[in-house]
Order: structure tokens, then C-alpha cells, then sequence
């Protein structure tokens, strides 16, 4: 049986264990809501852009979670080979579709905290 790992190389769960679990815990991991969330605020993102807007983020952990974003099919990525390289990001189809999720779970804890 394989087993599934993280970006941090730690057992999560056996590759046919319950779908659900394993996006949820993709998605828990820290900094990966966020980054899907901003990513669905404009079209494209340079990797500085990102980094900005998330300034607690190091820059280590956002290209690690990028990497798992894109693996998993949520995130593209677009290298032009100017001086110096410009990476750009984006979602995917799939992206989108997880960033509409994000969203109603941002509104939800806004109306939550409202009360």
C-alpha cells in the first residue's frame, strides 16, 4: 500500500483512504486557503504579488504550497525567462471551483463573528 505524504514528508494517509480526508487536509495546511483565496481575486499572480499579500508567509512555504497547489491540479504556473524570471500563478478550472468554496467559508465566518 502506498502512503501519502506531505510537502513536510510525514505520513497522512494510505493513497485509497477517504477522498474527503485527503482535501481536507490539503486544504487545512497552513497558508493554502489564503493563497487560493487570493489567486481567485484576479486572473493571474506574480510570485511577488503573492508574497506581498501575505507577508507572514516565507517565501520557502509559499513556493512549497504552490508546488502542492499546482500537484494537485489547482494552481498553473507560467515561467518567462526574462532578467530576472517572472513566474506567474493562476487556478486552474478546479481552482476556481475550490476558491468559490473559500469564499462561502470566508462569508460564513464574517457572518458568524457578526453575531
Amino acid at each position: 500500500m502506498k502512503v501519502a505524504k506531505t510537502s513536510e514528508d510525514h505520513q497522512v494517509q494510505p493513497d485509497d483512504y477517504c477522498r474527503v480526508d485527503k482535501y481536507l487536509t490539503l486544504f487545512s495546511t497552513k497558508w493554502t486557503a489564503h493563497i487560493v483565496w487570493l489567486l481567485g481575486q484576479s486572473d493571474e499572480m506574480r510570485f511577488g504579488q503573492i508574497r506581498k499579500q501575505l507577508a507572514l508567509v516565507s517565501s520557502k512555504v509559499l513556493t512549497e504550497r504552490l508546488k502542492l497547489l499546482q500537484q494537485h491540479g489547482f494552481v498553473w504556473r507560467r515561467q518567462e525567462n526574462t532578467i530576472p524570471v517572472t513566474v506567474n500563478y493562476g487556478l486552474t478550472h478546479k481552482g476556481k471551483e475550490l476558491a468559490q468554496i473559500v469564499d462561502a467559508i470566508v462569508q460564513k465566518a464574517d457572518d458568524w463573528d457578526s453575531m
